[in-house]
């Protein structure tokens, strides 16, 4: 970046400033001090403007003559004490800067016309007026981004948007348009195909500003810049706003970028081009720009997904590297399971372990069976599996048996918590979690299903079809999404019928037997010390399922664990199993006969009354 100085003597716009100022001063008899203002000639008409910058302003803003003269007096009186000092001479009252009337004054009535409001030089932001006590004794100012790029300083505005980014282009890209409407998954390739289609070779990427403020900013560098904006509305749609200042900065080129193509009855009043962007993978060439020694993966990242690639400090693997990407995007909507129990920890009939043991057969013969035999990939190019039944019944841990025997991690996402009541904010989180987790080659196990793939409802308002969008969707990318996916749900009659066409296989669970149950117990209990325990009992009084007997045996343990040595034997006994099972029913809403607790009845009603 250029440092930052005085303007040169003999600076196109400060010589022409300096002339028609001491011209003005000579005709009223102005007494100049020596040597002040700088200048070579009394007349403005011999003063040739021209300069790279000036020139290069003048152009992005598409000024005219006239109104290159004003910007050139303007930022000379602004960037010069001498010339400050005989504007306030001339206007005969304290103040550095022009009134409209001096200005007229010095240029004619035609250069106050060029900063009415819709003229370039104020609709672009390069000038301002300072309100007076008539229009007539407004003050023209110059912004500060603006006086310091003529002095050199190229920097960003910091009011600009947050993230924003300059990209420039070799003079063999440029691209032919004006305004282009740009959709599709990946934000990136809307990037990359936005600055192709452009005219200028530079850009700032950034997103919509809030109010006027920002948006004058925002077209005051890109005009400083002449660059092209690149606005990514991440799916918020063309507000009022931005139609407005899109229409009204025409002098500039813009991309107008979002996932879905926007309603084109929104879209600027101007001629657009509309482009869907390519596939989201990255190429080959892509990929060895930032890992060259490695071949690219058979899971493909998208673009954006390598862009954020390329931050990540160098020492790590390709597949680490894109893995940690992804976690980190998932870990916003999910959370992670790193699985740590096998078949051993199951205790489920056979007829369900080998239901089980069926997705993991269709993920390892994809290949075989639709490569090598031809079988067509329908319902889709991965697994998809529906695990219904009640609540701790074994569902969520069968999908973590699934995972630790595809050598996966899990993310487990809450679909009740994802469904957002904003418009759009649904298919962008769930499109943000098949994404990273193609990338990271994650088992994705959606809970609570029935929040999002139940049935389908009548549309009778728009907020009935913009949910039927949401499960429209959600079809849509189990049909594309080639890994492994468990759906579970309470209750299988609530899903919605072309949810059930996708789904490769379908598990329900039951409540376990009492053979079972004894199982359960006797692994969840483990290795603790016990006493005098009959878990055949326990298993055939009390239908619990597997997640309760789980939370019952670890408040057992830990009841046996704190009582005093001398009340009795070590270990888990009969009389701390019961008393859990007791609290544990008791949080089901379901209070245990008399009977059932058999010999043991006294013992645990005395400990309950205490």
């Amino acid at each position: 970046m250029p440092e930052a100085g005085p303007p040169s003597d003999d600076a196109p716009w400060a010589a022409f400033a300096a002339a028609v100022l001491r011209s003005e001063a000579h005709r009223r008899g102005v007494e100049l001090a020596p040597g002040e203002p700088v200048g070579s000639s009394t007349n403005p008409d011999d003063v040739a403007l021209g300069d790279d910058l000036l020139d290069g302003i003048a152009a992005s803003a598409e000024l005219d003559d006239e109104e290159t003269r004003v910007l050139a007096l303007v930022v000379g009186i602004d960037l010069d004490p001498g010339l400050q000092e005989l504007v306030a001479a001339l206007q005969g009252h304290p103040g550095p800067r022009l009134t409209l009337d001096t200005l007229g004054t010095l240029l004619g009535g035609g250069a106050v016309a060029t900063l009415s409001d819709e003229r370039r030089l104020r609709s672009s932001g390069l000038l301002e007026l300072e309100p007076g006590g008539s229009l007539s004794t407004s003050r023209v100012a110059v912004p500060a981004r603006v006086a310091w790029a003529f002095l050199g300083d190229l920097s960003l505005d910091p009011e600009l948007a947050a993230g924003t980014e300059v990209v420039a282009l070799p003079a063999s890209m440029m691209g032919e348009h004006d305004l282009v409407l740009v959709h599709g998954p990946d934000r990136v390739r809307r990037q990359q195909e936005s600055v192709r289609a452009l005219q200028p070779l530079v850009f700032l990427l950034t997103t919509p500003p809030a109010d006027d403020r920002g948006w004058r900013v925002l077209v005051r560098q890109a005009t400083v810049f002449g660059a092209g904006v690149v606005l990514d509305l991440a799916d918020g749609g063309v507000t009022a706003l931005t139609r407005e200042w899109v229409e009204r900065s025409d002098h500039l080129a813009w991309s107008l970028s979002s996932t879905y193509p926007i309603d084109l009855a929104t879209a600027p009043r101007r001629p657009w081009t509309e482009i869907v962007t390519p596939s989201s993978a990255v190429t080959d060439e892509e990929w060895s720009a930032v890992f060259p020694d490695a071949a690219p993966p058979a899971r493909r990242p998208t673009a954006e997904q390598l862009r954020v690639a390329t931050g990540v400090p160098a020492g790590s693997g390709p597949l680490e590297v894109m893995r940690r990407v992804a976690s980190g995007t998932l870990l916003k909507h999910a959370t992670r399971i790193v699985p740590r129990i096998g078949w051993d920890d199951l205790v489920l009939p056979p007829s369900q372990e080998r239901q089980l043991r069926a997705v993991i057969d269709r993920y390892h013969q994809r290949s075989r069976v639709h490569d090598d035999w031809g079988l067509s990939l329908y319902p889709s190019p991965g697994v998809v599996a529906l695990f219904s039944g009640p609540s701790g019944t074994g569902k969520t841990t069968s999908a973590e048996v699934i995972a630790h025997e595809l050598g996966m991690d899990m993310f487990r996402v809450d679909l009740s918590a994802l469904v957002s009541k904003y418009i759009g904010e649904t298919e962008k989180n769930l499109e943000e979690i098949f994404s990273a987790a193609h990338t990271g080659n994650y088992v994705l196990l959606f809970d609570e299903a029935d929040s999002l793939f139940g049935s389908r409802s009548k549309v009778e308002d728009a907020k009935d079809r913009y949910a039927n969008m949401e499960v429209s969707y959600l079809l849509q990318r189990l049909e594309t999404y080639d890994g492994v996916v468990v759906l579970t749900s309470n209750f299988q009659g609530n899903i919605d019928q072309a949810f059930l066409r996708r789904i490769h296989v379908t598990v329900h669970f039951t409540v376990p037997s009492a053979g079972e149950r004894e199982r359960i117990w006797d692994r969840a209990l483990g290795h603790a010390p016990r006493h005098d325990l009959d878990l055949a009992y326990v298993a055939e009084k009390f239908d619990l399922s597997g997640g309760s007997i789980r939370n019952a045996a670890l408040t057992a343990a830990f009841s046996a664990a704190a009582r005093d040595p001398h009340d009795g034997p070590a270990g888990i006994g009969m009389v701390d199993v019961l008393r859990a099972v007791v609290t544990e029913q008791t949080k089901l809403g379901r209070r245990p006969q008399d009977a059932q607790l058999g010999p043991w009845l006294a013992a645990v009603r005395d400990h309950d009354n205490h």
